[in-house]
């Protein structure tokens, strides 16, 4: 097996990589972007500091890749649940359990946290726009794998969705159960985007 820089191959590289998102998606979880550190993630999987500079261009490149990761096991378990119930009660059931995973881990999912705005204020525009494309398009295979039909724009139903979600931002100041809330938001806005 050939060997790179510092002794590592592009295979190792590879297994670094995974291995560093996995602790940072474990720090930034409690933690949040601000408190994560490349000196204590490098630590955690038993290399140098100056190794990850071989591994990833920034702080930020890592935690993109990372955020990447995360979207991709929400989206596979959001498919295996309307695979399952490829209807608007699968969907309905697919945003509940969003919601709650995203209730668990705020600092990675709540995009209007001040500490998740500061990765974002980082990323350049493209990273940020893709982001935002690879969402948008998600939402749509997702709508067609469950063979919903919208009464309104794509967009218009799409923010509607993600503003019901965004109302997890809230749950610690709502005085009524945010679950039960979330619920009934959410109800009313697939009533009124799918045939």
């Amino acid at each position: 097996m050939a060997k790179g820089p510092k002794g590592f191959s592009d295979i190792e590289k590879e297994a670094l990589r995974k291995r560093l998102c996995t602790a940072c998606e474990q720090s930034w979880a409690v933690h949040g972007y601000k408190k994560t550190t490349v000196g204590e993630l490098t630590k955690s999987i038993g290399v140098a500091t100056g190794s990850f500079y071989l591994l990833f261009s920034s702080k930020e490149e890592m935690f993109c890749e990372t955020f990447k990761q995360v979207q991709e096991r929400l989206r596979k378990k959001w498919q295996q649940t309307l695979d399952t119930e490829p209807d608007k009660e699968g969907f309905k059931k697919a945003m509940r359990w969003l919601y709650r995973e995203y209730s668990r881990y705020p600092f990675l999912y709540d995009f209007a946290n001040p500490d998740f705005m500061a990765l974002l204020n980082r990323l350049p525009d493209e990273v940020k726009e893709e982001l935002d494309i690879s969402s948008l398009s998600f939402f749509d295979n997702t709508m067609e794998s469950a063979g919903l039909k919208l009464l309104i724009p794509q967009e218009k139903a799409f923010a509607a969705l993600s503003t019901v979600l965004y109302t997890v931002s809230f749950a610690d100041s709502n005085v009524y159960d945010h679950f039960e809330i979330f619920d009934l938001l959410l109800q009313s806005v697939i009533d009124n985007i799918f045939e």
